[in-house]
């Protein structure tokens, strides 16, 4: 009752303004207690800042390697290898940051265009996605690689 009036009495009335909404909930406090859906609104608030201020490794991958190896991680037959099975992304995380690192045939080196959170991520995604599992590489191994 009281999250189904928090969001009839401020959140549509005032349009979804983050700062308008917590300024008339702590003017009104004497009159209801609004902490919980206050405290929800500020967790979902800062939950969404942190979402878009850091890409998952599915959103790197999209940007930067989907276009020769594929949404589908499939690539392009005899043009850029499939990363789903690829025993080189199933076996050493070591391997496929190497190939990220120094580049790789066609592949072109990443290591001045991303940070080594940037290619961990990436790795962790295409070595547990297209059906793929492997184990999680750390940011430190990524470190020591490119120095």
């Amino acid at each position: 009752m009281v999250i189904a009036l928090f969001y009839s009495e401020f959140f549509f009335h005032y349009k979804y303004r983050f700062d308008v909404i917590v300024e008339k909930m702590i003017e009104n406090r004497s009159k209801h207690n609004y902490s919980l859906p206050l405290a929800l609104l500020v967790t979902i608030f800062l939950t969404k800042i942190a979402e878009s201020a850091e890409e998952t490794g599915e959103a790197l991958f999209l940007k930067n390697c989907a276009e020769c190896h594929q949404r589908d991680g499939r690539g392009i037959s005899n043009i850029y290898p499939s990363l789903a099975g690829n025993e080189v992304v199933v076996g050493s995380g070591v391997d496929v940051a190497l190939v990220l690192i120094i580049g790789r045939g066609e592949m072109p080196s990443f290591s001045n265009a991303m940070s080594s959170t940037e290619m961990t991520k990436i790795i962790n995604y295409v070595r547990n996605a297209f059906g793929n599992k492997g184990e999680l590489i750390s940011i430190d191994i990524i470190d020591s690689l490119k120095q």
